[in-house]
């Protein structure tokens, strides 16, 4: 909970103050309305709305429809963009037919430049797995093993990985 009280050495005259932001969600808008009539007895409350974006994804609800949509369209086009994707060919799966025998420690070593390029694409990479496209979960993973030290390989697989979303950019989870 957000509320704080002030400890009993703080003086009567000191304003304890905390800005919180609260997502609440439950099983039916009654539910929902009666907790933040409850919240309010206690708190000062000012309610934003209906959430429409969380942490970089978007969150769309069609309410005759009783659904929700959630999509991380802006993030991954940010992502092509920054890795220099955007005029990519997409690919039509996570990783190319054969891709394992590419999936291999590294013996010599990588440049901390190339260390550090590739744990940004695959950080960004495990973001979107993580927020709507399970769908490269086993790619990303693959990959996540070879972030102390990745083959020029490893980094080329990154971008294969990045082609496919680009092909999937439009897609949301229902």
């Amino acid at each position: 909970m957000c509320a704080t009280n002030p400890s009993p050495q703080a003086h009567s005259s000191s304003a304890c103050h905390c800005h919180c932001h609260i997502t609440i969600m439950g099983t039916s808008q009654e539910a929902v309305k009666q907790l933040k009539v409850n919240l309010a007895k206690h708190y000062k409350i000012t309610d934003l709305g209906e959430i429409n974006s969380y942490l970089g994804i978007c969150i769309m609800h069609n309410c005759s429809k009783k659904h929700t949509e959630i999509d991380q369209t802006r993030y991954i086009k940010d992502i092509l963009d920054c890795f220099g994707m955007t005029d990519a060919n997409p690919h039509n799966t996570p990783l190319p037919a054969g891709a394992e025998i590419h999936l291999v420690k590294y013996n010599g070593q990588a440049s901390q430049s190339d260390i550090k390029a590739y744990q940004s694409v695959v950080g960004s990479l495990l973001y979107v797995q993580i927020g709507t496209q399970p769908d490269i979960s086993f790619a990303v993973s693959c990959l996540a093993q070879y972030m102390a030290n990745p083959f020029p390989e490893h980094l080329r697989l990154t971008k294969y990985v990045l082609s496919y979303l680009l092909g999937t950019v439009d897609m949301c989870l229902l």
